[in-house]
């Protein structure tokens, strides 16, 4: 079996396949080759550099149309890493983070649009065994929270009691709260065996000192914990 976790975004897609206990990690991003953090890490995440051009042209239905192709192009360049690291035989299980509608990057139906591409040729130009499943943001925190850390069982109720289960970090705040940062920390935490992990528990100081988790490591971390809900 074959996984994938995908976390797709316009400007920094990623990308975790794991085959036959290897993982390779990809990303797909308009940021520069010289931004520090992508020539950090540049050793464990295969770069693809992106470029959006329909911005530069004026007229809205020409824009519209250009921004189309260019979403095909990147699509393609996606699903062409995936064939890339399958065979026609294989069974192929993808975990795909579905939307934030309170996302602040870009217009949601760009995100839409590019997401469909993607899907669309998955489905119709993977030709093994191939399942998708849809992972909401709140689900991928939650349930990575209970992998990496623990569920509590409170009791709530006078006549009848009934537990229920509390997924919480270390410090006590709720799985499904769980900004960029504490995802960060809960890949530090886990018990993944990977190269990229021991280079952020190195740097950790480095990046947290940030107000926000730099792009693209979060969206990295994120397709990591996408391919681990399906294991």
């Amino acid at each position: 079996m074959i996984y994938i976790g995908i976390d797709i975004s316009k400007i920094s897609t990623a990308m975790c396949i794991e085959r036959n206990d290897k993982v390779f990690l990809y990303n797909y991003t308009t940021t520069k080759p010289n931004n520090i953090w992508v020539n950090d890490t540049s050793e464990f995440i295969n770069y693809r550099y992106l470029k959006y051009d329909y911005k530069t042209t004026k007229d809205y239905s020409e824009r519209e149309m250009k921004k189309f192709d260019e979403f095909e192009e990147v699509s393609d360049i996606i699903v062409n890493d995936i064939f890339d690291n399958v065979n026609i035989l294989d069974s192929i299980s993808i975990a795909i983070e579905g939307f934030s509608y309170n996302s602040a990057v870009g217009p949601i139906i760009d995100l839409v649009e590019l997401s469909t591409l993607i899907k669309h040729k998955i489905k119709t130009k993977v030709k093994g065994m191939v399942t998708i499943k849809i992972i909401s943001p709140l689900t991928l925190k939650s349930v990575s929270c209970e992998n990496v850390y623990w569920a509590q069982y409170i009791e709530k109720g006078v006549r009848v009691i009934k537990k229920i289960k509390v997924i919480k970090g270390p410090d006590g705040k709720l799985g499904k709260d769980f900004d960029k940062k504490d995802m960060f920390n809960m890949f530090l935490a886990s018990k993944l065996n990977m190269p990229l992990k021991e280079h952020f528990d190195f740097y950790q100081e480095k990046i947290l000192k940030n107000k926000l988790l730099p792009k693209p490591l979060d969206d990295v971390i994120d397709s990591i914990f996408l391919k681990e809900i399906l294991k």
